[in-house]
């Protein structure tokens, strides 16, 4: 076995328990490895600017990957090491097949987050990742997707209406775009190579670390092409039951210092 050089941890599920907090074990876990001089980074479907307030848990200003593997962002400087765009082409006609099915609609575009209009999901999901949003009308959104980069969409609403829409147009647009739910109301929708398993490969070329000598820790389906990636898989025992049937290693759930346990595996 390769000796473990980073770890990457997802946020939500995983590295918060169901407070927001990260816990005074999990603190320590990342600390002790740290000091080991393993690299300990943050692996996130979150914006930038939301990830980004959890800076201070770490000793070291490490890149890391937020939108779900389609940005990888220096902490101190904010430099952009890769970033991934939704394919212009294909933000219109999907945010008008989204209407079709009920689904409100969150647009990430230059690390700000928009909602269209009766969006009545975007107003909590905002205040949770503590950040602010605007809620604009078909016309102004369209303007602002046909002149704009976007990172990615996400679509919420009844858990149903979701399975809906991927039952029938999954097929329509996979050939262009990445569709996975990191919850079971939110669905998102990224360029078709971003994931978070692309992006640590990414950054271990620019670490100088193989997918060998990582370990990653998650718990939702938006974490599962990262945890095949790595030598080193964690699934939280709060994780989706798709990812906890398969192979991986389990630790504890985010409220028993998950992240915590799977490290102490490995120091």
């Amino acid at each position: 076995m390769d000796k473990l050089k980073l770890i990457a941890i997802d946020i939500d599920g995983t590295l918060l328990n169901d407070e927001k907090e990260v816990s005074l074990e999990n603190r320590e876990a990342i600390r002790r490895a740290e000091a080991k001089g393993i690299y300990v980074i943050l692996a996130t479907g979150r914006m930038y600017r939301s990830a980004k307030k959890l800076g201070n848990l770490f000793t070291t200003e490490l890149p890391f990957i937020s939108y779900n593997g389609g940005l990888i962002r220096e902490f101190n400087d904010g430099k952009i090491l890769m970033q991934k765009d939704m394919p212009k082409e294909m933000a219109r006609p999907i945010f008008t097949n989204l209407k079709k099915y009920g689904l409100s609609t969150n647009f990430y575009i230059d690390d700000h987050l928009f909602g269209d209009e009766g969006n009545n999901n975007i107003k909590g999901y905002a205040e949770y990742i503590e950040v602010p949003y605007k809620i604009m009308k078909d016309e102004e959104i369209f303007k602002h997707i046909d002149a704009m980069d976007i990172m990615k969409m996400v679509a919420m609403g009844d858990e149903k209406d979701i399975d809906i829409f991927l039952a029938n147009e999954r097929e329509h647009f996979s050939s262009n775009l990445h569709l996975v739910k990191s919850l079971p109301f939110m669905l998102e929708i990224a360029n078709k190579e971003v994931n978070k398993g692309n992006a640590l490969a990414k950054l271990g070329e620019i670490l100088g670390i193989k997918a060998s000598e990582m370990m990653a820790i998650g718990d939702n389906m938006n974490d599962e092409e990262m945890l095949d990636y790595v030598a080193n898989p964690f699934v939280m025992a709060n994780g989706n039951e798709l990812l906890l049937k398969k192979n991986y290693m389990r630790t504890r759930s985010n409220n028993q210092d998950g992240v915590a346990y799977a490290i102490s595996q490995f120091l």
